[in-house]
């Protein structure tokens, strides 16, 4: 994505369509973003989120067990192996679409 289009919206340069991302699309770029480990920082530039969108949806992984804290202050994450098995689903299923 590029800097100047809205959080959560991408675009088909080719085509010139823009689309927004889906909620499992952002899960799966938080985790991608994780990947061995980041802080909240890192989450929301990789992810391309703002700080109050990037709060709600780490506590909605760490609810559903796909992320954990790695270190306490600051916080780092970390992507469980439930969060693997999420990563892995999710591009088995992008590669069916594509």
């Amino acid at each position: 994505m590029y800097g100047g289009w809205q959080k959560g919206w991408q675009r088909d340069w080719q085509k010139g369509i823009v689309k927004r991302r889906g909620l499992i699309d952002i899960y799966a770029d938080i985790l991608n973003a994780i990947d061995h480990g980041a802080c909240k920082t890192h989450i929301v530039y990789r992810a391309n989120l703002n700080f109050n969108r990037c709060k709600r949806y780490v506590s909605d992984l760490v609810k559903g067990g796909l992320i954990k804290v790695q270190t306490n202050s600051p916080s780092t994450w970390a992507i469980t192996d439930r969060g693997h098995e999420f990563l892995k689903k999710h591009r088995e299923l992008r590669g069916l679409l594509s």
